[in-house]
């Protein structure tokens, strides 16, 4: 048997749809996907440095890693949600579309690359099924540059319909050809740090050893050229990490260009002046580095 619907019933069903219609519309609002081709940028740390409760590692020049570089891309038009920080131990998106890394220790850094290009990986295809239409750039300053360069080759390689959406790539003071090995005595006694399996590090030393390397690293910068990822590789030539000379006095092997490969559309080299223990990091305030790591990138 139907009963007939009153108007008051009918009335107060359609103020229920009414309801549930606006509280859906304001979900999706709070979670709405970047528009079409917007630029994300993606900042890696590198080998012994930390995210916790504060965010990243501060430092004697910065409060926080990559504080200047970010500084400039917000006044370049960059909103803040869209400079993310690299997590080697992962992290999510929250239901409002924005990522959060997860803390780790300066151990967790000293792994080898393949390890920590998988978690990169992972960070990109979560950001992205939130935000379909973004596009990756990797500013990675040491280790963190090595795995932004890796990873950018790893993308020239990819088909596209498995592509993450990486089309430039920043690296700053970057052992992108490898190091010697006498350079462990600046991790042993200026770098602090309770676990240091050198895992990270003896991948570097083996690149260093390997006499294709130079060869290899062109030819990804050129793959990468050829699929549209624009590469920039640079450096301070006075960065006693690379050349030992200019802070120990005494002889080491010079692996300071290292830091460059000149196949990427700009590579550059400045001679930065700092305090020789502060000179591997001097180059993320370094007033000309970034204004020319923001205009490579461009617009957001």
């Amino acid at each position: 048997m139907f009963v007939k619907e009153t108007k008051a019933a009918t009335q107060g069903r359609r103020c229920v749809v009414a309801v549930l219609l606006l509280a859906l519309a304001a979900m999706f609002l709070a979670a709405k996907c970047h528009e079409p081709n917007t630029r994300v940028v993606v900042f890696l740390q590198g080998y012994y440095t930390h995210y916790d409760a504060q965010g990243t590692m501060s430092t004697a020049l910065e409060e926080h890693t990559f504080e200047m570089l970010k500084s400039a891309f917000v006044v370049q038009g960059y909103a803040a949600e869209r400079l993310l920080d690299y997590g080697y131990e992962g992290g999510t998106v929250s239901a409002a579309g924005e990522w959060q890394p997860a803390p780790y220790s300066c151990g967790d850094t000293d792994r080898r690359s393949e390890e920590s290009l998988r978690v990169l990986e992972r960070m990109l295809r979560d950001y992205r099924e939130r935000h379909p239409k973004a596009h990756f750039t990797l500013v990675g300053h040491s280790l963190g540059g090595l795995l932004a360069f890796l990873e950018g080759a790893r993308e020239a390689q990819r088909p596209e319909g498995e592509r993450l959406g990486i089309d430039v790539v920043v690296t700053l003071d970057a052992p992108l050809r490898g190091v010697d090995a006498d350079k462990k005595i600046i991790l042993d006694n200026f770098v602090p740090c309770t676990v240091k399996t050198y895992a990270a590090g003896g991948e570097v030393v083996a690149a260093k050893l390997d006499a294709g390397t130079p060869a290899l690293r062109a030819g990804q910068a050129t793959a990468m050229a050829a699929q549209g990822i624009r590469l920039a590789t640079l450096g301070n030539a006075n960065d006693c990490l690379f050349s030992l000379n200019l802070c120990l006095g005494t002889t080491f092997v010079d692996d300071g260009a290292t830091q460059y490969v000149a196949e990427a559309a700009l590579s550059k080299s400045y001679a930065i002046a700092s305090n020789p223990l502060l000179s591997h990091i001097a180059v993320l305030i370094e007033p000309a580095v970034v204004a020319d790591t923001v205009g490579f990138v461009g617009a957001p």
